[in-house]
């Protein structure tokens, strides 16, 4: 029986992903990268150093460093959450949910914390999580397990205790490499993708969460 509730941030309670597509091509496009926009899902639910280094890598650039061009992603990601951004259908909902199970609830994002905390105070969301966890600072972010790791240690739970809900493969694989239990809510277009599989569940919004899924 899950002892605690671990929820990662984008793409899951957050829509943000066009966000993070729309910036990271904007920045790469201005120094040269000759990407199209659907290149951008190759990184999908990576860390912003990671996306960087991986465009870089192959189309190195002249003038700003990768972590002057992180910062930038990072800085207009944020703008357009402010001004654009919305939180996924039953995000709201599958928080209440934990809250009114009483299960400690977590979040455990690859996301800069700077970003995370800025998404959680615009739509009023700290108040749901005991801990708030980012891989900004950690060796490797997913799909490494240490970020879901460290959220099950802030909640003093072990990690075979924890469910995590994620929405992309790069998230469950972390989740499940830390040996929880794992619900999936993949974007409508990856649904059917067959590495969901690894997954206990995968349902099609967080609008069909449950109690007895949560707590099973």
């Amino acid at each position: 029986m899950s002892a605690a509730v671990i929820f990662d941030m984008d793409g899951l309670l957050l829509d943000s992903e066009d966000f993070w597509q729309q910036a990271e091509f904007e920045m790469f496009s201005s120094l040269g990268v000759p990407l199209k926009p659907d290149d951008t899902a190759i990184t999908l639910g990576w860390r912003c150093d990671y996306v960087v280094q991986h465009w870089y890598s192959q189309f190195p650039w002249q003038g700003a460093t990768p972590a002057e061009v992180g910062d930038a992603i990072i800085d207009k990601v944020i703008q357009l959450i402010v001004k654009n951004g919305k939180l996924m259908p039953g995000a709201v909902a599958a928080l209440t949910l934990s809250k009114q199970l009483s299960l400690p609830t977590a979040l455990a994002t690859s996301s800069n914390h700077r970003m995370m905390l800025a998404t959680l105070k615009h739509f009023d969301l700290l108040h749901y999580f005991q801990a708030t966890c980012s891989a900004e600072f950690l060796p490797y972010a997913k799909p490494h397990p240490q970020v879901y790791l460290n959220a099950a240690a802030a909640l003093g739970v072990e990690p075979q205790q924890c469910v995590a809900l994620e929405d992309s493969i790069t998230g469950v694989i972390a989740a499940k490499a830390a040996r929880m239990r794992c619900i999936a809510v993949p974007e409508h277009a990856n649904f059917n993708d067959a590495r969901y599989a690894i997954a206990d569940l995968k349902l099609p919004s967080l609008l069909d969460l449950t109690a007895a899924e949560l707590i099973r």
